[in-house]
C-alpha cells in the first residue's frame, strides 16, 4: 500500500520528498541533540539528507516500510519524521520517530505515534509492534508508554555508522 497522508489535531503526516531535504537538514538532521538518541548519525551536509530521502522515496509503495514527514498545521512546516517498518528478526513492525529539538516535550510525538498505530492496526491489520529508545532519552519511553507499549528488555543498538552504540530499552505493543 502506498504511504497515505494522515492527520491529527495539530499535525499532518505525509510521505517525505527529496524536495524536503533542505528544511529537514536545517531543522533536525544536522542537530547533534536529535541524532544523539537515534541510530542515524548527524548529517554533515544537505547531501546526506538527500541520500536518505532517496531511499525513503523508493519505499513509498512498499508494504513493509511506511515513512512520514510531520508538518505542523500551525506554522505549516516540517518538524520531524518517522514511521513503521517490518523487522524480520522480530516478525513484526518497529515504530520509530524523531522531531526537531524546539518541538520536544509538547505532546506532538505521542499524538503522531497514536495516529501511525491507528493507521497500522485499522488499515493494515497489524497486531504487534516493537520500539526502542536510548536509555539517555527517557522522554521517548514515556511516549511509548502513553501509546500502550510495555517495557520488555534492555539492549544495545548500533548506530548506522557501525561503530557507535546506544544503551537501549525495548518495548512491545500487542493490539
Amino acid at each position: 500500500m502506498k504511504t497515505p497522508v494522515l492527520e491529527t489535531k495539530r499535525v499532518i503526516l505525509r510521505p517525505l520528498s527529496s524536495e524536503d531535504a533542505q528544511d529537514i537538514y536545517d531543522r533536525w538532521t544536522s542537530d547533534d541533540r536529535v541524532s544523539k538518541y537515534v541510530r542515524w548519525c548527524t548529517h554533515s551536509s544537505v547531501e546526506d539528507t538527500r541520500g536518505w530521502l532517496k531511499m525513503v522515496e523508493e519505499n513509498v509503495k512498499s508494504d513493509t516500510s511506511y515513512d512520514w514527514g510531520f508538518f505542523l498545521k500551525d506554522g505549516d512546516y516540517i518538524f520531524g519524521s518517522g514511521g513503521i517498518f517490518y523487522k524480520e528478526d522480530e516478525k513484526c513492525f518497529e515504530v520509530g520517530y524523531n522531531i526537531m529539538h524546539k518541538c520536544w516535550n509538547q505532546g506532538y510525538t505521542t499524538e503522531i505515534v497514536k495516529a501511525i498505530l491507528e493507521f497500522a492496526t485499522k488499515e493494515l491489520g497489524i497486531k504487534e509492534f516493537v520500539a526502542w529508545h536510548a536509555v539517555e532519552n527517557p522522554a521517548s519511553g514515556k511516549v511509548l508508554e502513553k501509546c500502550g507499549f510495555v517495557y520488555e528488555k534492555d539492549g544495545v543498538a548500533t548506530k548506522f555508522d557501525g561503530v557507535t552504540t546506544l544503551e537501549s530499552k525495548g518495548y512491545r505493543l500487542k493490539v
